[in-house]
């Protein structure tokens, strides 16, 4: 069935990417005032990588809107404009989330979103295809043009294999982060 939904997904994404035109413009850290950060939930839900890396976006003066899938049929986690985890019963067979979800993403706009998930996760990839954001920045998974800014995992890990860095949500915003700090443009 997943591999289903990837095609299903690749073939969505093709049309709504070639059909919709996007204002995209790299947005170095020190300008963005709103982002969406995009993850995967533990399954507790807990997601305390997450919860530090929104506080520490919020230190930073950032508006931050944080959505996160778990896969699971029930989430314990209230939702909230701000923050919410959705579920497989807020997508439909092949993972794409119920349409309000879609369009409230759609009226809203951001300057960065930032996803945090290391591997496909197909609710998390719509949303990143249907979000409103000048740039977009997350982990090559495969090479449909939904991002502005793309960091190879593969390429960090043989990079860093001697000093076995543990990659996860935290090491990926860091290198983020880093890359959106050094690039100055001059817009």
């Amino acid at each position: 069935m997943k591999y289903i939904n990837n095609i299903l997904f690749r073939q969505r994404a093709q049309k709504y990417l070639s059909a919709t035109p996007r204002t995209h413009k790299f947005v170095n850290y020190n300008k963005a005032k709103t982002v969406l950060l995009l993850f995967e939930s533990d399954h507790a839900e807990k997601n305390p990588l997450v919860r530090s890396i929104i506080a520490s976006l919020q230190k930073d003066g950032k508006k931050v809107v944080a959505w996160g899938f778990v896969h699971k049929k029930l989430v314990e986690t209230t939702i909230m404009p701000d923050y919410r985890i959705l579920n497989q019963k807020q997508t439909d067979f092949a993972g794409k989330p119920v349409t309000s979800y879609i369009n409230e993403l759609m009226n809203v706009e951001f300057d960065l979103l930032i996803d945090l998930t290391l591997h496909p996760v197909i609710p998390v990839e719509y949303f990143t295809m249907y979000a409103r954001a000048f740039c977009k920045v997350g982990v090559k998974k495969n090479d449909l043009p939904m991002y502005d800014f793309l960091i190879d995992l593969e390429s960090l890990a043989q990079h860093h294999e001697s000093t076995d860095p543990t990659i996860d949500e935290m090491y990926l915003f860091n290198q983020i982060i880093f890359y959106l700090k050094s690039i100055q443009t001059n817009d």
